[in-house]
């Protein structure tokens, strides 16, 4: 029984279709294990310019602006290259199967790495009844929205639409961006139905409840899709509770709910204040021949409440939106282009009025692609993302523009996927 146990599972190794991308390994009888992953380094031009001056009028929200700029650079860069390990087994006669993933960044660049499974990573449980995962992994916001891609090369690039469509534009922190990974979370997705999913993800605060934290920072996420031939619809909510997108984002520090610690210069919610911030948004495509158009319509908003004595944030909401358009011409060459917007919004502040002017954002890119093979091309990358004269939106993952500069990419890389 040992033996024949073992030839089963060395005959089942290296076992894969032809025309399959990905290395599988195993068989339905032992479990699969799948290798694949995606390498995209890119040579980059980037530079700024037009920053907002000294003493020029800006929102409210925003900080006094300094002029200053980062100039420019050239850099290669690995993007958000990934190399990931997947597989899945049937549980007997169940009707379950049990299935895993094991996802991590790769440093073509020699740029020193994160942790191991630093990517979506997760183990769960499979059946007529759904998909319920446990681990680190994308939002049901992420996962079913922002329908724009060039070349499938959008994330973690300068092309992103995410840098202005899931982002608060009055600064950089990424607690207030609605397009990230969830860690300790717990995910369902329904069955499909007719074309239709339904997915709610949850993802707890582990340190609710310790000595001193009045806070409770979770996060929700939820989502419907529908995807019938060439059309794809999905609708998209998600709540971060006590992140204080606001707080952390807003350029004049004394509107902001937060305390200082005098010895570590750490910020950190004040006493008794709490915030509430969401997002929902609808995303569409839809393909054509060879073409692709797709397009999102986002509202995000920053609310806090149990604010100290004196003027300080309340809200901000702002509408962001994004349209792409994608072509194959029919041989080795593929374009495409994009335009993202982001909006001025409103704003409350517990005394007297707010302004937003100036906050908004606006991001053109586009590209061109040479296919070496099904799985190899060649490709550049344009993009210049223009900043309001309040506006702090980037996409420069080396550097921190100042407010109101506009900044401008151009690439050169191979893409390759397995």
């Amino acid at each position: 029984m040992k033996r024949n146990a073992i030839a089963v599972a060395v005959g089942a190794l290296f076992i894969a279709p032809a025309a399959q991308a990905q290395i599988v390994f195993g068989n339905d009888t032992i479990g699969t294990v799948q290798i694949y992953g995606k390498l995209y380094p890119e040579v980059i031009s980037a530079k700024s310019s037009g920053a907002t001056g000294t003493g020029d009028s800006v929102s409210t929200l925003a900080s006094a602006p300094t002029g200053t700029t980062a100039g420019s650079r050239i850099a290669v860069d690995s993007q958000n290259s990934y190399l990931g390990f997947r597989g899945e087994r049937k549980l007997g006669n169940t009707g379950f199967k049990g299935i895993w993933q094991i996802e991590q960044s790769v440093e073509l660049d020699g740029a020193v790495g994160g942790v191991f499974s630093n990517r979506n990573t997760f183990l769960g449980l499979a059946g007529g009844f759904g998909t319920v995962k446990l681990g680190n992994m994308d939002t049901i916001y992420k996962e079913y929205g922002q329908v724009e891609e060039i070349f499938d090369l959008t994330s973690g690039n300068f092309i992103s639409p995410s840098n202005v469509l899931s982002q608060i534009g009055i600064g950089n922190s990424s607690t207030a961006r609605f397009h990230e990974r969830a860690k300790n979370s717990i995910q369902y997705q329904t069955p499909e139905f007719q074309g239709f999913r339904a997915g709610l993800q949850y993802s707890p605060d582990e340190t609710k409840s310790d000595v001193g934290n009045t806070l409770n920072k979770e996060l929700w996420s939820m989502g419907v899709k529908w995807e019938s031939g060439p059309l794809y619809l999905s609708a998209q909510y998600e709540r971060h509770k006590d992140f204080f997108g606001g707080s952390f984002n807003v350029g004049a520090s004394s509107l902001a709910n937060l305390v200082t610690d005098p010895v570590t210069s750490v910020k950190s919610p004040a006493p008794g204040a709490h915030s509430k911030d969401t997002g929902m948004r609808f995303s569409a495509a839809y393909k054509f021949g060879n073409h692709r158009v797709a397009g999102d319509i986002a509202r995000l908003k920053y609310e806090e409440s149990g604010q100290a004595a004196g003027t300080k944030f309340v809200s901000y909401e702002h509408t962001n939106w994004a349209i792409s358009f994608e072509s194959s011409w029919g041989g080795p060459w593929r374009t495409a282009i994009e335009w993202v917007r982001g909006g001025e919004g409103t704003c409350k502040l517990t005394i007297g009025d707010c302004s937003t002017t100036g906050l908004k954002g606006d991001l053109y890119g586009g590209g061109v692609a040479y296919d070496l093979d099904k799985q190899t091309f060649l490709y550049v990358l344009a993009a210049q993302l223009k900043n309001g004269p309040s506006a702090i939106y980037s996409n420069w993952a080396a550097s921190k523009p100042a407010r109101g500069a506009d900044i401008t990419h151009v690439a050169l890389g191979m893409a390759y996927r397995f």
